[in-house]
């Protein structure tokens, strides 16, 4: 116990230090580290390929360590000198879902992936960790960076710049930047149009619109050489910005792309802390990943699209349904807590929303209609019939429904806007 307590006061200790220093270690411009994630269900490999500088920092001047742990990966950063914890994310990444597929289990498949803290003034060690089977963080690699002497590869993607919603200062609020993919020149009219639909799906459904004044939305008018997206199993193939395609980890719907540093060049003319690809095509689809990117198709559903994809993207939310097809495969290890905040296994309810829970409410609790509006816990998360519990009969991380998130689900967004508006 005493052991513990130590721990706890030290991490204290490195939550509080940053919070108070951004200056000291810091300059307000962003560093990129891109490099090549690898390898199976088993092991797994990441190697640095090079360096890019944006010119200012979206993210928070206080909240510099990440509190919640939900994604597959965590970066640390640490000042050489004083041997500090001075900046800490958690992520997940397309990488992580492929080593859970049947493929992965043995084929080893490269990722570009990028990540992003604030421009060191002196000599970094960054840590970049990965989560094994039982859901503890494993270290995979470690750099040291010298900003005075590094080597930056230039930046010459040039875009301008669309405010659609602004909450406050962009160092104060949850900046999430728009990316068109598939629109050409001769679709500006219609791109503008989109872009104004994606805007209003986002803010007018709760808790978005609640914490308005925290979010940021802005989008990139980037323009592609050909109208529409990939799906290269019919034979589609458009030259557009990102290389976004239909099929990805072989799921028809599941829309995503493998060139993520174009992507942050692209990004990197706006203040951002996330991303959504907008893709001009009315066929279904999106994806999305915790501090990664989400991605959503100009279909019927788009509103509800937009915002469940946010959902995991913003909210590190995990996907409440188990019936529709998905091609990961024990995606939650059998005895083991989920990290997302809305499903649990019940190993440590604890941590989840147990404390939300009226009193004397069962533990699991029935499937009926009177329940429809009683927080609970109800069988069936996470792509599992049996054995993962989510808060609520019908969520929109549950079925396909707009501005529909269950309390839970909402409390993980509002903290999220929170964190980044501090």
């Amino acid at each position: 116990m005493k052991r513990s307590l130590i721990l706890l006061c030290l991490l204290g200790i490195q939550l509080i230090l940053p919070a108070q220093g951004f200056n000291t270690y810091f300059y307000p411009k962003t560093l990129r580290i891109n490099y090549i994630h690898s390898g199976t269900k088993d092991k797994d490999s990441i190697e640095v390929k090079n360096y890019q500088v944006d010119n200012l920092w979206a993210g928070s001047l206080t909240n510099l360590i990440d509190p919640n742990d939900y994604g597959c990966h965590k970066i640390m950063v640490y000042d050489v000198n004083s041997k500090q914890l001075i900046y800490s994310r958690t992520y997940s990444c397309l990488f992580g879902e492929y080593r859970t597929t049947e493929k992965g289990a043995t084929l080893s498949k490269a990722f570009q992936e990028t990540v992003r803290c604030p421009y060191p003034k002196n000599s970094v060690r960054i840590e970049f960790y990965t989560r094994n089977q039982y859901s503890d963080f494993e270290k995979r690699q470690e750099i040291v960076v010298h900003p005075k002497t590094i080597q930056a590869v230039p930046n010459t993607y040039q875009c301008e710049v669309m405010d659609l919603h602004i909450g406050g200062n962009y160092n104060q609020a949850y900046d999430l930047v728009i990316v068109p993919e598939g629109y050409a020149l001769a679709d500006s009219t219609q791109l503008r149009e989109d872009l104004m639909r994606c805007k209003n799906a986002i803010i007018e459904c709760t808790p978005f619109k609640e914490s308005a004044v925290k979010i940021n939305i802005r989008a990139v008018l980037s323009y592609s050489e050909e109208s529409g997206i990939s799906d290269e199993i019919r034979g589609k193939k458009v030259k557009t910005v990102v290389g976004s395609a239909f099929y990805s980890l072989d799921l028809e719907r599941y829309l995503m792309l493998d060139h993520v540093w174009q992507l942050h060049n692209v990004c990197s003319n706006a203040p951002y802390d996330n991303i959504i690809i907008l893709c001009n095509t009315k066929k279904y689809g999106g994806g999305g990943i915790y501090n990664w990117y989400a991605t959503v198709s100009n279909n019927k559903h788009f509103n509800y699209v937009c915002v469940h994809e946010l959902g995991h993207t913003i909210g590190g939310l995990a996907d409440e349904y188990y019936t529709s097809e998905v091609t990961v495969q024990d995606f939650y290890p059998k005895g083991s807590e989920p990290k997302e905040p809305n499903i649990t296994s019940l190993v440590n309810f604890e941590s989840k929303w147990k404390n939300m829970l009226a009193p004397n409410t069962p533990i699991p609790t029935l499937i009926t209609d009177q329940n429809n509006d009683l927080l609970g816990v109800y069988e069936g998360a996470g792509y599992c019939a049996k054995g993962l519990y989510r808060p609520y009969i019908s969520c929109t991380m549950k079925d396909i429904v707009y501005n529909k998130f269950c309390p839970v689900c909402q409390k993980a967004l509002i903290e999220m806007f929170d964190f980044y508006a501090k």
